[in-house]
């Protein structure tokens, strides 16, 4: 369940970074660093997922 949720946001975040990053430029460095590295964890989190998952089978 957890990674269901955490991908979906991961896509969500990621396509929001995309169309509102001018509207991150203004907002400041801090909230931009801060998406960037909460991107970064939900992606690494969901990595080791999937090298788990894949080398279960």
């Amino acid at each position: 369940m957890i990674l269901k949720i955490l991908s979906v946001a991961f896509v969500i975040l990621f396509i929001a970074r995309i169309l509102f990053a001018k509207k991150l430029k203004e907002m400041g460095k801090v909230a931009d660093r801060t998406l960037n590295l909460f991107l970064i964890a939900i992606a690494i989190y969901l990595g080791l997922q999937a090298l788990l998952v894949y080398a279960m089978v």
